[in-house]
């Protein structure tokens, strides 16, 4: 059994787009870590949130 397929578009409640920007954030940096262990590199994220805020 495969995962639901969403919707890509803007999540209308700022409570749960907020959370679901924290887990992808936090996947995202894993797989750049991945990356750059597996590759032996350096590697860059550059992420800012919805208030345009580096983080």
């Amino acid at each position: 059994m495969g995962r639901k397929k969403i919707k890509i578009q803007t999540i209308k409640d700022e409570r749960n787009r907020q959370v679901t920007f924290l887990k992808r954030k936090a996947g995202l940096l894993k797989k750049a870590y991945e990356l750059s262990v597996l590759c032996d590199s350096e590697i860059a994220v550059v992420i800012f949130s919805s208030q345009n805020k580096l983080v």
